[in-house]
């Protein structure tokens, strides 16, 4: 009888030893696994967010050269402007400036 017990004992022992054993493969298992979603989940956003900062960038550089280009017009009319005034203002300038060499009049 006691050596009926003790062989039960034994064989719990042994079951109980298989059972941690089987938990710890599967937990090992389950974390590989874990890590192998998790990586390729990773992969996949930066992937994703990469292409979202890609589409973002060519959005904004499409936006700013329609920008670049408007201010770039104004400048170019600023500045034929600013051209057309000066030529205006040439010869009265010219006329000043002989006036003020020859006397006013014409006398120096």
């Amino acid at each position: 009888m006691a050596l009926d017990i003790i062989k039960d004992i034994v064989e719990a022992e042994s079951k109980a030893d298989d059972m941690i054993k089987n938990a710890e493969a599967q937990a090992a298992s389950l974390k590989a696994e874990a890590e192998k979603k998790s990586a390729a989940i990773l992969a996949d956003a930066k992937q994703k967010s990469k292409e979202a900062l890609n589409s973002a960038s060519e959005v904004a550089i499409d936006e700013s050269k329609e920008a670049v280009s408007k201010i770039a017009e104004k400048a170019e009319l600023d500045c034929r402007k600013v051209k057309e005034a000066a030529s205006l203002k040439k010869e009265e300038a010219i006329q000043a400036v002989i006036g003020k060499v020859v006397g006013i009049n014409g006398n120096s």
